[in-house]
C-alpha cells in the first residue's frame, strides 16, 4: 500500500457514529471582542452571519466526527494528537488535503495521485504550530483538484455541503476544511489561498477567512500550485477562535500594528472593484461602509465628501438593528477600542484589474505546470475536465513569458503596497453569493462567471502578496457573504483582531 491504509480504514465507521456534540458553551477568551455572540442582528440592508457565533462548544477530541466523504479524506480519534497546550487546547483542526500529515501521504484531491504518494514522515510546519498550541487534527479534509478551483467541487469526491446556504456551492479550494468548519466538526480550518480559496468558501458559507502576507507561514510539506501566490491561512465560525488561530499560525509579533494604520492612514475603498458585484452583495457592502462611516464620523467618504455623524449610534442602522432584535446589549457611552481617522478612496481602474488578471495567470498557470505537470501530463483522464483545460493551458505558458511577468509581478507588487500605504482596505470577498450546486448548463455558467469575477477582485491581495481576510456577514435574504479587509504586509495577527473589533464596535 502507498499510504497506511490500515490507518485510514481504523477510523472509517461512520456507520452509526455521531458527529461531536457541538452544543452551546460560551467562548471566554476574546468574548467581548466577538460580536458574533450575538444571535443575527438584523438590519434593513444586512446582518452577520449566523455561523460566526462564539457561544458554540469545541469539536470534542474523543468522538470521531461523522465520515463525510465529501468533506473527509480520513478522520481520527484524533487524528493527530496536540503536542502542547496553549490558546487552542480541545480546538479541532480539519487539514486540508494538500499539507503533510505525519503517518499519511497527501492526496491532492485526487484518488490516483493519492494512489502514487508515500506517506510523510513529518507533518508540515503549518500543521505543526497549531498542534503546538494545544489543537489536535480531526482529520484531513477534502480540497479541490490540486486546488487549482474556486466552486469546492471534485468530480471524485462530490461537492462538500454548504450548510449556511443548502443547495449552493461551498466554494475552494479550501472546501473540505470550510465544511467541516460550518458543520460544526471541527473548530479551525487549516487551508491554503491562491485566488481566495480561503477567503471565498469563507464567503460562501458563512466563516472567518484569512490569506496571510506571502511567505509568512512556512510553505514547507504544502503541495503547491503557484509558489508566487500561494499562502498558508485558517477559517473559523467565530471570531474568538479566529484570533486565537491566527494568533497560534504566525507566534511571531507583526511587523506592524493594523490598529495603529486604522488610526493612522484609516479605511481606504476602491469604487472600481464593485463594478462586477452582484446586487444582493453590493447592498450588503454599501450598508457596511455606512456603518463605518458612521462610527467613523467626520471622515471622508469615496467621493471626498463629509461622512455622516457618528455621534448618535442609536439612530444608526446599527442601533435600529438593537431593537429588532430584542438583545440586552450594554448602552452605556464607554470609548470605542478601535479609532478609524478617517475613510479615504484608493485609485483602482480598470486597466489595473486587467493588469493584475494577467499577471496572475501568466505566472499562477506556468508555475501550477511547473509544479504538477510531470504528473499531470501522463494522467490528464484522471482531472475533471475544466481541472485538465486548465493545465493544458498552462502547459503552453514559455518562459519567456514567465520571466516577463515576474517582472511585471514585481513592478505591480511595489505599486500596489505603495498606493495602499498604511490603510486597510475595505473590498467585496466574493462577486456573488455562492452560486447554486447544480449540474445544469446555466447553473455551470454562473459558477465559471462567479468564478471570473472573483478572481478580478482576489487578485489584488495576491498580486500585492499582501493578508486579506473576509468578515462573515448575511444579505437581507439571509444568504451568506463577506467584505473583505486588505492590510500592509506584516499585520496578519492584528489585523484579524481589528476585523473582529471593528465588527463588534459597528453593532454596539
Amino acid at each position: 500500500m502507498s499510504e497506511n491504509r490500515a490507518e485510514e480504514q481504523r477510523v472509517d465507521c461512520a456507520d452509526g457514529v455521531n458527529r461531536a456534540d457541538c452544543g452551546e458553551l460560551a467562548e471566554a477568551t476574546f468574548a467581548q471582542l466577538a460580536f458574533a455572540q450575538q444571535t443575527p442582528i438584523r438590519t434593513p440592508q444586512w446582518r452577520a452571519a449566523d455561523s460566526a457565533r462564539t457561544d458554540r462548544a469545541p469539536a470534542a477530541a474523543t468522538s470521531t466526527p461523522a465520515f463525510d466523504t465529501t468533506i473527509w479524506r480520513v478522520v481520527g480519534n484524533p487524528l493527530a494528537a496536540p503536542t502542547g497546550h496553549g490558546a487552542l487546547d480541545g480546538l479541532g483542526v480539519a487539514v486540508k488535503d494538500l499539507f503533510a500529515v505525519r503517518g499519511f501521504a497527501i492526496g491532492a484531491g485526487n484518488p490516483q495521485y493519492l494512489a502514487n504518494s508515500a506517506p510523510q514522515s513529518e507533518s508540515a510546519p503549518a500543521v505543526r504550530r497549531l498542534l503546538d498550541a494545544g489543537a489536535h487534527a480531526v482529520g484531513i479534509a477534502q480540497t479541490d483538484e490540486f486546488a487549482y478551483s474556486l466552486a469546492g467541487a471534485n468530480v471524485h469526491y462530490g461537492t462538500p455541503p454548504n450548510p449556511q446556504a443548502p443547495g449552493r456551492i461551498s466554494g475552494g479550494s479550501s472546501s473540505g476544511p470550510a465544511a467541516a468548519v460550518a458543520t460544526g466538526q471541527a473548530d479551525i480550518g487549516l487551508g491554503t489561498d491562491t485566488a481566495g480559496s480561503l477567503r471565498i468558501p469563507g464567503s460562501y458559507e458563512g466563516l472567518w477567512a484569512i490569506r496571510t502576507t506571502h511567505n509568512r507561514v512556512p510553505r514547507t510539506g504544502v503541495h503547491p500550485l503557484s509558489d508566487s501566490f500561494d499562502t498558508v491561512g485558517v477559517l473559523a465560525r467565530d471570531g474568538a477562535v479566529f484570533a486565537r488561530a491566527v494568533d497560534a499560525l504566525m507566534p511571531e509579533p507583526d511587523s506592524i500594528s493594523a490598529f495603529d494604520v486604522l488610526a493612522d492612514g484609516g479605511l481606504a475603498v476602491a469604487p472600481a472593484l464593485d463594478a462586477d458585484v452582484q446586487p444582493d452583495v453590493a447592498e450588503v457592502l454599501e450598508a457596511f461602509r455606512d456603518a463605518v462611516r458612521r462610527y467613523t464620523g467626520g471622515g471622508r467618504d469615496a467621493n471626498g465628501s463629509a461622512g455622516d455623524d457618528a455621534s448618535d449610534v442609536a439612530s444608526s442602522p446599527m442601533g435600529n438593528a438593537r431593537q429588532e432584535c430584542g438583545h440586552t446589549i450594554n448602552e452605556s457611552p464607554a470609548s470605542p477600542r478601535i479609532a478609524i481617522s478617517k475613510i479615504s478612496s484608493m485609485d483602482v481602474d480598470e486597466s489595473d484589474l486587467d493588469e493584475w488578471e494577467s499577471i496572475f495567470q501568466v505566472v499562477r498557470g506556468y508555475e501550477a505546470w511547473r509544479g504538477n505537470g510531470a504528473w499531470v501530463r501522463g494522467h490528464m483522464d484522471a482531472l475533471a475536465p475544466e481541472i485538465a483545460a486548465r493545465f493544458e493551458r498552462d502547459s503552453h505558458i514559455v518562459e519567456r513569458d514567465y520571466i516577463a511577468g515576474l517582472e511585471r509581478l514585481e513592478t505591480a507588487r511595489a505599486e500596489l503596497r505603495e498606493r495602499l500605504g498604511r490603510r486597510l482596505l475595505l473590498i467585496p470577498t466574493a462577486s456573488s453569493v455562492a452560486p447554486p450546486a447544480d449540474a445544469a448548463p446555466e447553473a455551470r455558467a454562473q459558477i465559471a462567471k462567479a468564478r471570473a469575477d472573483t478572481i478580478r477582485l482576489t487578485s489584488l491581495a495576491g498580486v500585492g502578496g499582501l493578508p486579506a481576510l473576509t468578515i462573515p456577514l448575511l444579505t437581507h435574504d439571509g444568504l451568506p457573504c463577506g467584505v473583505c479587509l486588505v492590510g500592509p504586509a506584516g499585520c496578519d495577527r492584528t489585523l484579524s483582531r481589528a476585523a473582529v473589533e471593528l465588527l463588534r464596535e459597528l453593532m454596539r
